[in-house]
C-alpha cells in the first residue's frame, strides 16, 4: 500500500453496511482495490447548517470509501445525502468550506497550498467544484485531486491521489460519472 493510501485509509474504518459509494469493482481503470468503508449519520460531526439539520430529520446516512489502484493511485468517495438539492448546493459550499489537512506520512514532505481549479464536466451531475494540491511523496512529485459534485439532492466529494503523471481530471471526472450514475440508477 502507497503511503497516500494509508492516509487515506487511516480516515476510513469498516463500520457500516449501507455504503452508497460505488463499489471498487464498478470503478473505471483500475483495477481497483477497496481499503475500507464507513457510513455515519449526516450531521455527526457536529454542524448545526440548516442543511445539515434538515438531512439529520431525513435520518440521512453518509458514506464513505476508500480504494487503491495498485501502484498508481488511491481514491477517496464520500456520498452526502440532503434533503434537496438546494440543500445539496448549500452543503457543497459548506463542506468544500472545511479546513483540509493531509496526515504526516513518512517520505511526504513539500505539501503545497490547496488550489481551486476549473472544474472537469462530470455528466449526471449539476453543479461540480474542484481543487488541487501538490506534494512530494519519496522524492516524487505527487497531487491530489479533488472534486465536489451535486447529484440531485446528494453531494459526492471525490479524492485521487498519486504520482502527477499517473492521477488525471479525465480519470477523476470518469469516477464521478461511474457514481453519479449509481446514485441515480441503483441496480
Amino acid at each position: 500500500m502507497t503511503s497516500v493510501g494509508r492516509l487515506l485509509l487511516a480516515q476510513v474504518r469498516s463500520i457500516g453496511s449501507r455504503n452508497a459509494c460505488v463499489k471498487a469493482s464498478e470503478l473505471p481503470g483500475g483495477p481497483w482495490t477497496a481499503r475500507g468503508q464507513r457510513t455515519y449519520r449526516t450531521g455527526a460531526g457536529g454542524s448545526t447548517s440548516d442543511a445539515i439539520t434538515r438531512a439529520r430529520t431525513a435520518r440521512s446516512v453518509t458514506s464513505v470509501r476508500a480504494y487503491q489502484e495498485v501502484g498508481r493511485a488511491d481514491l477517496f468517495i464520500q456520498v452526502i445525502p440532503f434533503a434537496s438539492p438546494e440543500d445539496a448546493r448549500a452543503g457543497l459550499g459548506e463542506l468544500r468550506a472545511l479546513p483540509r489537512t493531509m496526515p504526516k506520512s513518512k517520505g511526504l514532505s513539500d505539501v503545497g497550498e490547496l488550489r481551486t481549479v476549473s472544474p472537469p464536466e462530470v455528466a449526471g451531475t449539476s453543479h461540480v467544484e474542484a481543487a488541487e494540491q501538490p506534494f512530494v511523496l519519496d522524492g516524487e512529485h505527487s497531487r491530489t485531486l479533488t472534486a465536489w459534485c451535486v447529484v440531485g439532492s446528494t453531494v459526492v466529494v471525490a479524492a485521487l491521489g498519486g504520482r502527477s503523471g499517473a492521477v488525471r481530471w479525465p480519470q477523476l471526472a470518469e469516477i464521478l460519472e461511474a457514481q453519479a450514475a449509481a446514485l441515480t440508477h441503483p441496480k
